[in-house]
Parts: structure tokens; sequence; C-alpha cells
């Protein structure tokens, strides 16, 4: 009861333009998902995240290095999603908030069906991965950070493995925003 009574105060004393910051991070809500880390500073795989919003799928786009062949085929899919609260901060303000998860999920290319009268297109088949997109400052000294889940616990990339590429080609604050439409400006 007596904490219930202090945070009310903090409240009140914030609302009335005394200077305690009671507030989130810009654009970061109280309900938002956001992201966890263990002991170890692994990121903790976030839950949920197929109820985010759905921002779009890619087929195809790789990474590659220099001088290397590119694979054949149509490649794997991507589906990519965001938190609601993250989605809505964007489309008002133009960047993600501070904590926001973009989520990948990776699916292997499936073809037509031997016995089946379709013909053409590919599906999504069997799931490849998970990774992620992480905004958070507090962890991460370019903002951005990218990992890849093995398991329930993903480390950070090494800066030059992702962070460059998105600093230099993503649309908008880090992220390829122009291979989704819902998120183009």
């Amino acid at each position: 009861m007596q904490i219930h009574s202090i945070v009310l105060l903090l409240a009140v004393l914030a609302g009335a333009g005394c200077g305690i910051e009671v507030s989130k991070a810009a654009g970061e809500r109280e309900d938002m998902t956001t992201p966890e880390y263990d002991a170890a500073g692994d990121m903790l795989r976030p839950e949920g995240y197929r109820r985010w919003v759905f921002v779009g799928a890619t087929l195809g786009l790789r990474y590659t290095k220099d001088g290397e062949a590119e694979d054949e085929g149509p490649g794997s899919f991507h589906n990519v999603y965001v938190q609601p609260e993250a989605y809505d901060y964007f489309m008002e303000h133009g960047v993600f908030p501070e904590k926001t998860i973009l989520a990948m999920e990776t699916y292997e290319t499936g073809t037509r069906e031997p016995k089946s009268e379709l013909t053409g297109g590919f599906f999504e088949d069997a799931f490849l991965g998970l990774s992620a997109a992480i905004k958070d400052s507090e962890r991460f000294e370019e903002k951005w950070g990218y990992v890849t889940f093995k398991g329930a616990t993903a480390s950070p990339f090494p800066k030059a493995r992702c962070f460059d590429c998105h600093e230099e080609h993503g649309a908008v604050d880090n992220v390829f925003t122009q291979f989704y439409p819902i998120l183009k400006r």
C-alpha cells in the first residue's frame, strides 16, 4: 500500500511539472514488448512475435561477400514482424522508437507438389530460423544490434556483420523499409 502511494505521488509531481521523470524512452509504451537479456548479455527470444504487425515478406534476398557466387534457386522467404506500438510510433514519427524489435522468420522455399494440379510458384516450407534487429542504445553503441537465435537466446553479431550494411542500405533508421510497402513513407 505504501509503495502504491509513492508511485501515485511521483506521477502527480511529474504531471505538475516538477521535473521528475517517470516516463519511458521516446515512443516506448508501458505495454510494449521490449528486448530482454540474460546475465551473459544474450538476447532472450521474444515471445508472441507472430501476433505483432506483419510488415512484409521477401523472397530470395541474400547477403553475399565479394567474389562469392550467388546461390541458385529462389532463395528463402523472410517474414518480418514489429511490435504494434513500435509500428504506430514509426507511422507517426518516421523513425522507430527505442526498444523496437524487428523479428524476421526465415523459411525454406518449397515448390509445387508432384501429386497436385498446382503449377509454378513457391510457398514457405520448413522453418529455418529466427533473427532480430533490436534498437537498444543502452545495449548497443550504434543503437541497433542484430542476432540470430539458435535456441532460447542469441548473442549479438559483431558490428561489421550486419550494422554496416543496414546503415548504408536501410532506407530509414537502419531498416530496409523500402522492401515493406506498409512502411514506405
